[in-house]
């Protein structure tokens, strides 16, 4: 039975990359800010309304304060 398992647990272990490296962008600092950058560019640009603005600046603002909230006070927590 080891022998068919051994596919099954190679997919398993792509999975579980997928979702560490899913995760890490999720909580990636720098890539959220980019993020907010681009969105701001985007209404300066007349790309997306005020309304679809406020609702994605307010997710992206909601996952930074998360971030700051988890962080050890004096820094940032390295990554990357």
């Amino acid at each position: 039975m080891g022998l068919f398992a051994m596919p099954f647990r190679g997919l398993v272990r792509v999975f579980e990359e997928i979702a560490e490296r899913a995760e890490r962008e999720l909580h990636d600092e720098d890539a959220i800010q980019a993020a907010l950058t681009e969105l701001y560019r985007k209404l300066e640009a007349g790309a997306i309304s005020e309304e679809e603005f406020g609702d994605r600046e307010a997710d992206i603002v909601e996952r930074l304060e998360r971030i700051a909230a988890r962080e050890p006070r004096g820094g940032r927590c390295g990554g990357g």
